[in-house]
């Protein structure tokens, strides 16, 4: 028997949250080996994107039905599926999502337990999904936008409630598909003549806007002529603005900043790429080649020892696109934000590392550009405000949260300094 696009679903969901990962990775892999229609991969993505990202709605409901019962995980998985179409697929009918968890569970867990979910799904069906009211407002945001409490609390925190709402609803939307113009190999104006019904970015100077998905652009892909990437992360190497030196790239995977860099570059120059390994290494190299990236020199290696390597004030910019988080990209990865809070306090010390041996890499007079996907200040501002702390001869020219919200885009933080001379300090 054919393996259907909601069994699809439930396994990805099921690795995801069993297994963990990164959703992406695991979408992609069965889009590229389950030979699906263009209707059933948009209908399978979408899918499984929206029960990641309402997990917590979907659970306020489904809870009550379930509890004091013996439900195991996999028919959660497919209790949620099921609500979820039931509150956004306005086309399919109630009838056929009963009858398809149904047979689901049916086919994994035997007659008894797809009699057990027919009866759950039933009672799904007589509850009127709305607005919940919690006992305050974290509570209240975190069940309807479905962020844990903590992050909602961090969110009002440091941006207070005005912006931490938009991000919030910000989070639940999937941000636009961009991709950046390659100029090495082309320019805009010549790829939107090609391509009439891509729009221009918002935000970074070769972004477009793809509107058709993927496979309508492949073959400019593959010439080179675009690359996929978000406009807040194209940005950050406009920040940077590197000269035709050497330039440190010290956390480059999979390449997209990388290779923006070579191309604000012209080739000129030389750009040192470094990651801790090898099959990240590899997609830099390999993007470098698509992309006709001629100036740069990728290698493993641990950037936090980089002055092993590497002499003191060798470099004329370093970008330092850290390890963080990643709360800015909620809404391409939803599944992130429910990680443990623990790991902020943990990034929040490899990204001190990498700053201070960014200090010793930095010639007089270089510049150096800090950047994450994320939008806690205590990774961001707080990082940039201790590192000046630590190196007067450091100068802050510029720092930048760009909120997802704004554009359409991921979030991003970053903040653009300069390494002055001892004497002029």
């Amino acid at each position: 028997m054919k393996k259907t696009v909601r069994a699809y679903a439930l396994d990805i969901l099921r690795r995801q949250e069993s297994e963990g990962g990164y959703l992406n990775l695991m979408l992609n892999h069965a889009l590229q080996t389950a030979n699906l229609s263009s209707q059933d991969a948009d209908f399978l993505t979408r899918l499984v994107y929206l029960v990641v990202s309402h997990q917590l709605y979907l659970d306020h409901w489904i809870n009550p039905i379930i509890q004091g019962k013996r439900v195991r995980p996999l028919e959660k998985t497919v209790l949620r599926m099921s609500l979820c179409q039931m509150l956004f697929f306005d086309r399919v009918p109630t009838y056929a999502i009963i009858d398809e968890a149904v047979a689901l569970v049916k086919a994994r867990r035997g007659k008894q337990a797809a009699g057990f979910m027919n009866a759950l799904l039933h009672q799904l069906t007589e509850i009127k999904c709305d607005w919940v009211e919690g006992k305050d407002i974290d509570e209240t945001w975190s069940i309807n936008y479905s962020h844990p409490i903590w992050l909602v609390k961090l969110l009002r925190r440091q941006y207070g409630d005005e912006t931490a709402l938009k991000i919030l609803q910000a989070n639940q939307k999937t941000p636009s598909l961009a991709a950046r113009v390659n100029r090495l190999v082309t320019s805009k104006e010549a790829f939107l003549k090609q391509y009439p019904d891509c729009e221009n970015g918002r935000l970074a100077q070769d972004a477009v806007l793809l509107k058709k998905g993927f496979q309508a652009y492949a073959e400019a892909y593959q010439r080179g002529e675009i690359t996929i990437q978000d406009e807040a992360s194209q940005y950050v190497s406009e920040f940077l603005d590197p000269p035709t030196g050497l330039v440190l790239d010290l956390c480059s995977a999979p390449g997209s900043k990388t290779c923006h860099l070579a191309s604000l570059m012209r080739n000129q120059g030389t750009i040192k790429a470094f990651d801790l390994y090898q099959h990240k290494i590899a997609l830099v190299k390999e993007n470098a080649q698509r992309l006709k990236a001629t100036n740069i020199e990728a290698q493993v290696y641990d950037a936090t020892q980089l002055s092993h390597i590497l002499p003191d004030g060798c470099a004329d910019a370093i970008l330092l696109d850290a390890p963080c988080s990643g709360l800015g990209v909620l809404g391409r990865k939803p599944e992130i934000r429910y990680h443990d809070s623990g790991v902020l306090d943990e990034v929040e010390q490899l990204q001190r590392q990498l700053l201070s041996v960014s200090y010793y890499l930095l010639k007089n007079n270089g510049k150096m550009v800090y950047s994450t996907c994320t939008l806690n200040k205590k990774e961001n501002e707080k990082n940039i405000a201790w590192f000046l702390s630590q190196h007067p001869q450091m100068v802050l020219c510029e720092q930048r949260t760009i909120q997802p919200f704004e554009f359409g885009t991921d979030g991003f933080y970053m903040a653009k300094m300069v390494k002055k001379d001892e004497e002029h300090i």
